[in-house]
């Protein structure tokens, strides 16, 4: 029984970094081609003149000429920070995707637990210890 609830704790566990634990193999060509690093405000400008970028401040009604003219205005350290909270955050991340698989992998932990009779979640399953 405590080795179930360890085994259990453990894949549970292990199911709530899987979104951190991801890599890309990055070349070295790729790293030798970003060498040149634009600064934080010419990295924000290109960010905001995106067209989806674009389209999402008019449907929020604001003008993307008034933000050009904030972030020229705004200070290097300012933009640094702003760039390095734009480059932190988790690019194509499909969280529907990841909550879908979450919920799959626990009805499955507790389909399983079912069936050898550790827990009595679901009606439809027969333990195998009776």
């Amino acid at each position: 029984m405590k080795v179930s609830k360890l085994v259990l704790s453990f894949i549970l566990s292990a199911s709530l970094f899987t979104q951190i634990l991801s890599a890309q193999v990055v070349s070295t060509g790729a790293i030798l081609g970003h060498s040149t690093m634009a600064s934080s405000k010419e990295k924000l400008v290109q960010i905001i003149t995106r067209q989806d970028v674009a389209k999402r401040f008019q449907e929020l009604g604001v003008d993307s000429k008034a933000i050009e003219a904030r972030v020229a205005s705004m200070t290097d350290e300012e933009a640094s920070k702003i760039a390095l909270q734009i480059d932190m955050l988790p690019a194509g991340a499909d969280a529907g995707a990841s909550v879908l698989g979450t919920i799959v992998f626990i009805f499955l932990v507790l389909l399983f637990t079912d069936i050898i009779g550790v827990t009595k979640v679901f009606s439809f399953t027969k333990s195998i210890n009776n």
